[in-house]
Formats: structure tokens, sequence, C-alpha cells
């Protein structure tokens, strides 16, 4: 038999289980942005110390990291 837990109350405090999983998610700022003003979200790619917003780019790093090795 399988145990589905109960919803959670959102005026419960939270147990803390999970609180060294990597923190919270912020908040949306306050309120609605400016007119003019549009936020927009960026990947980035990591390989070794470098950063790169192309993934092309981090490819290419990748394979001259492992050619060299």
């Amino acid at each position: 038999m399988s145990f589905v837990p109960t919803a959670a109350n959102p005026d419960q405090s939270g147990t803390g289980e999970w609180e060294s999983e990597g923190g919270s998610l912020k908040q949306d700022p306050a309120g609605p942005l400016p007119e003019g003003i549009i936020a927009v979200t960026s990947t980035h790619y990591r390989v070794g110390p470098y950063s790169y917003s192309r993934l092309e780019d981090a490819l290419a790093e990748h394979r001259r990291a492992i050619s060299s090795a």
C-alpha cells in the first residue's frame, strides 16, 4: 500500500527537511515592471572555468578540453 501525502497548508510553516537542498526560490519582484522593461531569461553553459552564452562555443571548448587530456 502506498502513502499519498496530504496537500500542504499554506498557513503552516515548513518542516525544514528540504532546506539544505539548495535554498528557497526567490519571489518575483514586487509589482509589475515599468513599461518598456522586459525580463528575459538567458542560458549560460560552463565548461571548466569558462562560461559561454552560445552552445556551439561551449561544445567547441569541450572538444578542445577532451582532446588535450
